[in-house]
């Protein structure tokens, strides 16, 4: 995922990693300070109405809800199918997340308070909200950083048939659209609309990749099929187009080649434009 702080500094995340980020100590223990820094300042009046250990519960709760609600959330914005990778800018979930458990304290509060405490869910939302996005801004920049680098250097790399390797770059092959070569340049497109050109052979990185990864139409492309390809037909030549703007000539001598991988990958052709 394409993530990004408060101030847009971009945080690169995987949904596999949330959960281990919420499971480290560094996060348990920045909460649970979280939790009793709140709980020492009253921002709310609580302490009015219940006790301290009533209101250790209801944070430590809320903290649990917290987690619950920003996962959930963030993994249902990363499944909206989209033709690129969404830019989520990491406030907008935590508001959310926030709200919902600002809503979830606030009744908690009431009904452990025999009802002594009035519900102040409007005023306290945005109150929270603040604070809230002041504690996230401090975990992303300062702790973060440390627990990413902690869990993805106890994680067992994935094999290199996972990546496309050219000289010293390495990026996954799932974030690759294609490939194209200009000369002694590689131009690689990714699924983000990004690029990058780089000297090598064509011929030295298809060697390297993995045939269910992709198809060559042509001695000069590459198509990988994350980029969704589709065989069309205009007069006597044949197409592959993609869902990212490729439209890449196939050559007569591939053209079997590129139907049976189609099919074997359970691609559809497209019709032929009338």
């Amino acid at each position: 995922m394409h993530t990004f702080d408060a101030l847009w500094h971009e945080i690169h995340l995987t949904l596999r990693e949330i959960p281990k980020i919420f499971a480290r100590r560094e996060a348990l223990v920045f909460l649970c300070l979280s939790g009793l820094t709140l709980i020492a300042l009253d921002p709310h009046d609580f302490l009015e109405h219940i006790s301290v250990f009533e209101a250790v519960f209801v944070w430590a709760c809320a903290d649990v809800i917290f987690a619950l609600v920003y996962f959930v959330t963030l993994l249902g914005i990363a499944m909206i199918p989209t033709r690129r990778p969404l830019k989520i800018y990491l406030p907008i979930p935590s508001t959310f997340a926030f709200t919902l458990t600002t809503v979830f304290v606030e009744s908690l509060i009431g009904a452990l308070s025999l009802g002594e405490y009035t519900p102040k869910v409007w005023p306290d939302v945005v109150a929270f909200v603040v604070v809230a996005q002041l504690f996230e801004f401090l975990f992303v920049r300062y702790v973060l950083p440390d627990v990413l680098a902690d869990i993805r250097a106890q994680t067992p790399e994935a094999p290199d048939s996972a990546f496309l390797k050219i000289g010293e770059s390495k990026w996954p092959l799932s974030d690759v659209a294609a490939i194209s070569s200009n000369q002694h340049y590689l131009k690689v497109d990714f699924l983000n609309a990004e690029s990058e050109t780089i000297r090598a052979r064509i011929s030295d990185v298809l060697d390297t990749l993995p045939e269910t990864a992709g198809i060559q139409p042509h001695r000069s492309w590459w198509v990988s099929i994350e980029a969704r390809p589709s065989l069309i037909t205009e007069g006597r030549k044949r197409w592959l187009v993609t869902d990212f703007g490729h439209k890449i000539p196939v050559a007569r001598g591939r053209i079997d080649a590129v139907e049976k991988w189609l099919d074997t990958h359970q691609s559809n052709e497209s019709p032929s434009p009338s």
